[in-house]
């Protein structure tokens, strides 16, 4: 909190460099992208994945990605000097999870789980779990999946919390109403499996947005389920590319945010907040930020 404003206290990492292009930033770079987060108050790292395709965070036996640098061990290892807290995404085979094979998929994370919690598990920065598969509503066998990673998560650490990140779908005619059946569905499934549930903001219209949060709201009060919000910090209406968002339109997602988030996230501050990014217009966006916040 500064100057009374709900404010991004935490941030989505993405180094497996599916959805974004990659920084190829050395380890100085990332250790002070970490200052930068810490100096405009996130505490929060979620790992968007730990595995996807033939790629891993770390060097991994589980996916036979033995060859891949330790960015996990780094990024934990800085957090823990600055405080901060971890949660560290599973593995994800694509975007449909080998379309729709839920017992595969957990089969696969059961093993890979259980390596990032022998070699990263004790660590005082380890705070929770991210399932990284995406969903704005009942498919794929989604709610077998949810149930069955977040299983194999409780049975390892029965005291993490578990984070999941869907999406709205008004580009599926899921208007606010048939959103709040449809999740009051899942997480009547879902509710002893999930702990934090935080909707990508940039998926609902902005006129729309309050409305969706709003139901969100009050489907994760019923259930028990922690609310945070996850602000897009890039656009997604610009020749399908990802850019730096305008500051005017982060500044009216996060005045709406205000009254229905326990906790703002961000995908993600590396690429689109950072005064290192690789975008020049990311740079402005954190001066603009930082002035209009006052931090």
């Amino acid at each position: 909190m500064h100057n009374g404003k709900t404010l991004i206290t935490g941030t989505f990492i993405d180094e497996i460099s599916y959805d974004v292009p990659s920084s190829n930033w050395s380890d100085e770079q990332w250790k002070a992208d970490l200052d930068h987060m810490k100096d405009i108050g996130i505490d929060t790292l979620v790992f968007i994945r730990g595995g996807m395709y033939s790629k891993s965070i770390f060097p991994s036996k589980a996916l036979g990605t033995e060859h891949r640098d330790d960015f996990a061990g780094l990024i934990i290892s800085e957090a823990e000097k600055r405080n901060m807290q971890v949660f560290f995404g599973l593995y994800m085979s694509n975007l449909d999870w080998n379309h729709g094979d839920a017992q595969t998929e957990i089969a696969i994370n059961k093993a890979f789980a259980q390596e990032v919690w022998t070699r990263y598990g004790q660590s005082p920065a380890f705070a929770g779990w991210y399932i990284p598969q995406e969903t704005c509503c009942d498919e794929l066998n989604i709610i077998d999946l949810m149930q069955g990673l977040s299983k194999i998560c409780k049975d390892l650490a029965p005291d993490k919390p578990v984070l999941i990140s869907p999406f709205f779908g008004p580009h599926r005619g899921i208007t606010p109403q048939i959103h709040y059946e449809r999740w009051d569905r899942i997480f009547a499934q879902i509710a002893d499996y999930v702990d934090i549930c935080a909707f990508q903001d940039g998926s609902a219209p902005i006129e729309q947005m309050e409305e969706y949060f709003k139901a969100t709201a009050q489907l994760c009060k019923k259930y028990n389920i922690r609310h945070w919000v996850n602000t897009e910090t890039f656009e997604r209406d610009v020749r399908h590319l990802y850019f730096p968002i305008p500051f005017q339109d982060l500044k009216q997602k996060l005045e709406i945010h205000q009254a229905y988030a326990e906790k703002i996230i961000t995908f993600e501050f590396s690429h689109f907040l950072s005064p290192q990014s690789i975008f020049v217009s990311a740079h402005n966006l954190n001066t603009l930020y930082r002035s209009h916040y006052k931090i």
